[in-house]
């Protein structure tokens, strides 16, 4: 049955085709039922599958076929391992999706991106993850970025930024330019004693590593 579903996954996703997909996911459910089917373990589906089928379905369209690939998986109670962490940074995607961008929905967006970035922290092997959360935590929290509401964005940024230096992000303008939002965040927040020391610090990184970048640091008025 593997065969057989990886061979519609592949389909779906070269083609974008939506009938390999859905076929795909009609194999993965028929292996799933069943009141001895309580666990992925006890399913004839490899657990990757479900995540490699969430990805897709949200590619796709379909987050709720992704969603209820997700939560499959997650009944299995799995490793920590690659497609653990792939499976929050695709549940962090659907709840952006389903944000309506008020303050009050940030704690839920920022959570599935923190618990990737906390297991890919852990070994190197999967460092590269670390980056890809901080990608796809930017993009969510798009809609929180304005004043009054990105103070409250000020702990998840610290950490997706402290996460990038412990693994030696070697994309250096990246990790200036969310050290930059972090400056933001922290002048929104009312913060200024904290937001003059990091401004520092990012106008000494910035001085450095990224020259293009070192002249924003003074729009922000706290140095």
């Amino acid at each position: 049955m593997d065969l057989d579903i990886r061979q519609c996954l592949n389909k779906a996703e070269s083609l974008r085709d939506a009938d390999a997909l859905h076929a795909a996911y009609a194999l993965i459910k028929g292996g799933t039922k069943g009141p001895s089917a309580a666990s992925v373990d006890q399913t004839c589906v490899s657990s990757e599958l479900y995540i490699l089928c969430a990805e897709q379905a949200f590619r796709l369209g379909f987050p709720e076929m992704s969603k209820e690939c997700l939560n499959m998986y997650f009944k299995g109670k799995p490793p920590a391992n690659q497609f653990l962490i792939r499976a929050y940074l695709c549940g962090g995607q659907l709840t952006s999706l389903q944000s309506s961008g008020r303050a009050g929905d940030i704690e839920k967006v920022v959570m599935f991106f923190l618990k990737a970035i906390e297991i890919s922290k852990e070994q190197p092997r999967y460092h590269f993850l670390v980056f890809n959360a901080s990608v796809l935590y930017f993009q969510a929290i798009g809609p929180f970025l304005r004043p009054g509401t990105k103070q409250h964005l000020v702990s998840s940024l610290m950490q997706v930024v402290k996460a990038l230096e412990d693994i030696r992000e070697e994309d250096l303008k990246w990790r200036a330019q969310l050290m930059l939002h972090l400056v933001e965040c922290l002048v929104d927040a009312g913060r200024k004693k904290e937001a003059a020391s990091f401004a520092k610090l990012t106008s000494d990184f910035a001085q450095v590593n990224t020259p293009d970048l070192y002249p924003r640091i003074f729009s922000l008025q706290v140095l």
